[in-house]
């Protein structure tokens, strides 16, 4: 037996009733991947933050001393803090000439975001005995080697009048600024370096979950 069959619709046409059924089950594919990308890259990021020496000396090292940060659990407060910034939106996938396109869009760290981190009672030492409050993590991300305060210095050591127990802030010829190998700008700090670390592992991780997800 013998069968024949005619196409009664153009090339075009058929190319674009399968573009759009590619389009649909995509798209359904790029806004799962979405949701779960961020629910695993927000502690991929809290771990590369705590792998960067910031974070041991802001928890019990020189850091800590030189801000006199009285509780340490403050340190990993602005940790999850800057974690929870991450968004990932999915762009809806668009038919085009040259087929099928679309992606994700990563935010991090908008500068909304870090200047209410910044604020954050977290963030800031209020001593409030003296009279005058602290923001550490505003100096440590944005101060780079300026001076903060003048013709002080810290001195480290045990003292009952440390808000740590282990430094205090005494006169000095010279001037107190953040300590040079943490000393960090808008473009290089803390968190620029773990994110820039990061990179290539959430790379990895879009693609392997959007794969799956496929």
């Amino acid at each position: 037996m013998n069968l024949s069959l005619d196409i009664i619709e153009s090339n075009s046409t058929i190319r674009t009733l399968i573009l759009e059924a590619l389009r649909v089950e995509l798209d359904r594919t790029m806004q799962k991947s979405a949701t779960e990308l961020e629910l695993k890259i927000r502690p991929l990021l809290s771990d590369a933050l705590r792998q960067e020496p910031e974070y041991n000396s802001l928890k019990s090292g020189k850091l800590r001393f030189e801000f006199g940060i009285p509780d340490s659990n403050a340190v990993d407060d602005v940790v999850e803090k800057i974690s929870s910034t991450i968004t990932i939106n999915s762009f809806p996938i668009k038919i085009s000439n040259a087929g099928l396109s679309g992606g994700f869009q990563l935010t991090a760290i908008k500068t909304d975001d870090i200047n209410g981190i910044t604020n954050d009672s977290s963030a800031i030492v209020d001593d409030t005995a003296r009279g005058y409050s602290l923001p550490w993590l505003e100096w440590l991300l944005f101060r780079g080697n300026q001076t903060i305060v003048q013709n002080y210095s810290v001195k480290i050591g045990p003292n009952s009048n440390s808000r740590t127990g282990n430094a205090v802030m005494i006169k000095s010829n010279s001037n107190w600024r953040v300590p040079a190998e943490f000393a960090g700008t808008a473009t290089d700090n803390w968190t620029t370096r773990a994110i820039e670390r990061l990179e290539p592992i959430i790379y990895k991780l879009i693609q392997s979950i959007v794969e799956r997800n496929i």
